[in-house]
């Protein structure tokens, strides 16, 4: 068994338990899970000092998957020696982001900038693909990987033996959560938001059995069987209403995202989410991406894959 990480707040955009990185100290030294994006770079930085960690220190960073807001700051760490770990499908991007920066500054415009930033190439020598399975050591660390498409196709989450129980990081697949409540948000990003896939990889980490789950937005969770169902019924809920909204006629897009809005907070307050809360976690931006990611599966569903921009979004809803 191994210890716990640190969990360091990014203080996405200002807001506190909105995205996190994991430091993990291994017997081959420090490993990060999740780089958070380069906007938040600095405050990374600020939470290794704290806990004793030169940032050219660490030995790895393993991504979930290489949307911005969890991979973007990656290639710092790269270019300062560590080794970075992915889905197969990352590996590309991560290499070259050309298309994954354009892509997103197609859709953010200047935004982008103090959103997410620009994600900067790693070094090709410094990307280690990882497979469904593959187990990456470091020292005593054993760090699994899982995949869990649905949010993206090339996301996984993680499983790893700790002394607290075996836990499962788990990036976006099982959702983010509103902080102090249990009431899950879910990034429904396109290009690649598949609901089936989705449910799939609940169905596999749930029959793991993990003691724990970690979600990179945000925290702990001790009861993973019940967030499990909980972001199911979210998930179900959730792709329904947006198909209804794109499906009538009488709607333009303000009017879809108004109400959008109105049934989503109406939803979270029924859970204890309040006004001030749900006004930041649960915002136009991200409604607008939700939206986006259910009309382009409506689009491609029961296609072919096609050449997609793996993370072509920065894939979180508190944008």
């Amino acid at each position: 068994m191994t210890t716990s990480p640190i969990t360091i707040d990014l203080e996405y955009r200002g807001i506190p338990e909105a995205a996190a990185s994991f430091l993990f100290r291994t017997d081959e030294g420090p490993v990060l899970l999740e780089s958070g994006p380069s906007s938040t770079l600095e405050t990374l930085h600020a939470g290794l000092a704290a806990a004793g960690v030169d940032p050219t220190s660490i030995r790895a960073v393993i991504l979930t998957h290489i949307h911005l807001d969890h991979a973007g700051a990656a290639g710092w760490f790269a270019d300062h020696g560590a080794t970075v770990h992915v889905h197969p499908f990352g590996v590309r991007h991560l290499a070259d982001p050309t298309k994954l920066n354009a892509s997103a500054r197609r859709i953010y415009g200047d935004a982008l900038d103090h959103l997410f930033g620009e994600m900067h190439a790693c070094p090709e020598a410094s990307i280690r693909p990882a497979e469904d399975g593959d187990v990456v050591r470091y020292g005593r660390h054993r760090f699994t990987a899982i995949e869990t498409p649905g949010h993206a196709r090339h996301h996984h989450a993680w499983s790893i033996p700790l002394d607290e129980g075996h836990t499962c990081f788990t990036g976006d697949v099982a959702g983010m959560r509103v902080p102090g409540t249990d009431h899950p948000i879910l990034p429904l990003a396109p290009p690649e938001f598949d609901p089936e896939a989705w449910n799939a990889s609940l169905d596999r980490i749930d029959a793991l059995g993990f003691d724990a789950l970690e979600l990179t937005h945000f925290g702990r969770v001790e009861t993973p069987r019940d967030h499990l169902e909980r972001v199911r019924d979210q998930l179900r809920w959730e792709t329904s209403l947006a198909i209804r909204l794109l499906e009538d006629p009488g709607l333009d897009e303000p009017g879809r995202i108004a109400a959008y809005r109105d049934r989503l907070h109406e939803r979270a307050a029924a859970d204890g989410v309040a006004d001030a809360a749900r006004r930041t976690y649960l915002n136009d931006g991200g409604i607008s991406m939700n939206l986006g990611g259910v009309e382009r599966y409506l689009k491609t569903s029961r296609s072919e894959p096609t050449k997609a921009d793996h993370g072509s979004t920065g894939g979180s809803s508190t944008n």
